[in-house]
């Protein structure tokens, strides 16, 4: 064959050769010549409150602000009004302000304010306080020793401005209390006499108020219990030294007369 014949022959078979295609893989198949690769696992998760943790700011529904602003507005089991330790306490609670005056234990609520005559060694009616006591930790405790206040809403609805009406006193709260956390019972606490002249006026004009105007402010100030004990902030928990009731019987009060 001619010389320049077969170059051109080769010439015209190199552009054929560069566009054959390669054959295709099949899916699944390894390629020849190539090694399996195992996919790596999954690394394993710590068990834990949160599969991943949480990203962004969290919401919630009541904030603590709230939900201490509520606290102020709290009533008792058939709405009776809240009683507090102090007007501070509820000044703080409305700002919402957690109280640094506010008792843990126990939780109060004034159902009725009125002239009885008690069981017992007393000849003349006394102040009865009933109330509504909610039992915050479930601690057994037989009697609540503390003061109360009485105030009065003065100026239109809605008035902040208070006045005291009469002079404090103290009372015995008995028990048997609820052992449950949360638990609520009725109790009635009689006040004690400290003149015997002068205290049926005061209580009358204690129980003269209008009751949406009366405002009761119980400062605990002991805590006994069933194995005879007793707990107050100035002097912890000692062996009680709970005073005998004698008028009032079991509800509570004092004779002022030996």
């Amino acid at each position: 064959m001619h010389p320049l014949r077969l170059l051109i022959l080769v010439m015209l078979a190199l552009p054929l050769a560069a566009c054959k295609k390669a054959e295709p893989v099949v899916a699944g198949k390894t390629p020849p010549g190539a090694k399996a690769r195992k996919a790596a696992p999954a690394p394993k998760r710590e068990r834990g409150e949160y599969t991943d943790m949480p990203s962004g700011t969290q919401t919630y529904s009541t904030t603590t602000e709230k939900a201490i602003a509520a606290e102020a507005q709290r009533g008792g089991p058939r709405g009776e009004a809240r009683i507090f330790e102090n007007p501070e306490e509820l000044n703080e609670l409305s700002r919402g302000a957690s109280p640094k005056y506010m008792n843990g234990q126990f939780r109060y609520y004034l159902a009725g304010v009125a002239m009885m005559q008690p069981q017992g060694e007393c000849k003349k009616p006394l102040l009865a306080l009933n109330l509504a006591v909610e039992n915050l930790h479930g601690t057994p405790t037989v009697a609540i020793y503390g003061e109360f206040t009485f105030t009065q809403t003065v100026g239109g609805d809605g008035s902040s401005l208070t006045e005291t009406v009469a002079t404090p006193y103290h009372a015995n709260i008995l028990g048997p209390f609820s052992n449950k956390q949360g638990g609520l019972v009725y109790v009635t606490a009689y006040l004690e006499q400290t003149e015997a002249s002068r205290d049926p006026e005061r209580w009358a004009q204690i129980a003269a108020v209008n009751p949406q105007r009366l405002k009761v402010w119980f400062k605990p100030e002991a805590f006994y219990y069933a194995d005879g004990t007793q707990y107050a902030q100035r002097t912890g928990k000692i062996a009680a030294q709970r005073d005998v009731l004698t008028c009032g019987g079991s509800d509570g009060a004092r004779s002022i007369l030996k």
